[in-house]
């Protein structure tokens, strides 16, 4: 659909156009005091508006609907043209115009448990200037003028009648008005799509169609994937990443302080959820297994009320997420377990991640947890991968994650000597 989108983005503007058009149709508010000939007049103004844009889409469908090859579009233009033919469509109008009740109302009735009235139904109108019975049969019958038109047995039928098809006019009315906000709540979706991909493409960024594979095939395969938050920022170029994890489970980052490591999990994360959406993904390539569910953890700021400490809070929400998350889910960790000492981090962390991922979730654990990497990377699971964020002799960061062992330091060396011009 997003290729459709992208070829076609004429077609599908008039189309959004129309569904904003028709959601935007005024609609009035009935109260207790309208009389039932008001309320009837009030619900059949919006519908046959709303009618009328029901002719637009079907013209613009019949015009340009042949322009599209994705599912999604030729269901709706196949939809319409079904659904909304001109015989139902003129249908419609017919019975609407008919409510006018110009030459009065035909309607039958019987009477229910004490003398109530009951079984109301509206017959074809009377196309005459007389309205009542034909006073040639002979049956007829004449009704006590009462002063007050409430008292009126003929009246109060006419009103309960007027009230009910007044009902069904508003509730066709909101049926209508709830499809057009539906179709312009997902073109939507693909108009920012297009703006988004427009903007991007302006600042050069490489854009991809992503290659989403069944659920657990465990495939993931990118080539200069970017964090589009990052590319958004407007900060400056943003490097790409290659990742190859297709049949892994577990990806530990390691590396160098401010080396790209958190960015590198949000582009994974953010190019699985805009794969799953139908979007494009900021890389060269990418193609990915589907998900049920991506959940993260990341690091968060202290509590300010100082009801419980930063562990206490990391054990909270991963405790959240082991209460939602299911088999098939990604699972992001940025710095985890980091508010305690390594080895009692280790602890945490080790068994922790051995449950999610017998269950079959796959993680990507960025850490600077050195004891828990290096002893993961020593027990040489094959369905587990380790890169790391390099950095150049000199110290400066390359944000370049590659494939590496985890390294004893977080090269903090570096950082304090670039801000602070001389070492620590």
């Amino acid at each position: 659909m997003l290729a459709d989108c992208r070829a076609h983005p004429a077609v599908v503007r008039e189309l959004y156009r129309i569904a904003t058009e028709a959601t935007e149709v005024k609609r009035w508010r009935v109260g207790p005091a309208h009389h039932a000939n008001g309320k009837l007049v009030l619900a059949l103004q919006p519908l046959t508006e709303l009618v009328t844009m029901l002719r637009r889409l079907r013209a613009a469908c019949d015009r340009d609907g042949r322009v599209f090859d994705s599912a999604g579009f030729t269901a709706l233009m196949a939809t319409v043209a079904t659904e909304l033919d001109d015989g139902y469509l003129d249908g419609i109008e017919t019975q609407l115009s008919a409510m006018d009740f110009e030459h009065g109302i035909h309607i039958g009735a019987g009477l229910g448990g004490g003398n109530t009235i009951a079984g109301i139904v509206l017959h074809e109108p009377i196309r005459r200037r007389r309205f009542g019975f034909d006073r040639r049969t002979g049956q007829v019958f004449r009704v006590i003028e009462e002063p007050q038109p409430e008292f009126d047995p003929v009246m109060r039928l006419r009103d309960r009648a007027l009230s009910i098809i007044a009902d069904v006019v508003d509730d066709a009315a909101n049926h209508v008005q709830d499809f057009f906000g539906r179709l312009r709540t997902e073109i939507a979706f693909y108009l920012g799509c297009l703006t988004l991909h427009d903007r991007l493409s302006r600042a050069g960024l490489p854009l991809c169609l992503p290659t989403p594979h069944p659920a657990g095939t465990a495939r993931l395969r990118g080539t200069g994937l970017r964090d589009i938050a990052l590319c958004l920022s407007g900060a400056g170029p943003v490097v790409g990443n290659d990742i190859d994890a297709s049949g892994r489970s577990l990806i530990v980052v390691t590396g160098a302080n401010s080396g790209g490591k958190s960015t590198f999990l949000r582009s994974v994360g953010m190019a699985q959820l805009m794969m799953q959406a139908g979007m494009f993904v900021v890389a060269d390539t990418f193609e990915a297994d589907v998900r049920d569910g991506v959940f993260t953890h990341f690091v968060t700021d202290e509590d300010r009320t100082m009801s419980h400490g930063k562990l206490v809070d990391e054990l909270s929400r991963m405790s959240a997420i082991v209460d939602r998350i299911g088999p098939n889910s990604l699972l992001l960790c940025n710095e985890s377990f980091s508010a305690t000492s390594e080895g009692d981090a280790t602890r945490i962390a080790g068994p922790l991640l051995d449950g999610f991922l017998a269950t079959g979730v796959r993680i990507v654990f960025v850490t600077h947890l050195y004891e828990f990497a290096h002893r993961r990377y020593r027990s040489g699971h094959p369905t587990d991968l380790f890169l790391r964020a390099g950095h150049r002799p000199d110290g400066t960061r390359s944000f370049r994650v590659t494939a590496g062992a985890p390294e004893p330091t977080s090269h903090a060396a570096d950082i304090f000597r670039d801000i602070f011009d001389r070492t620590p």
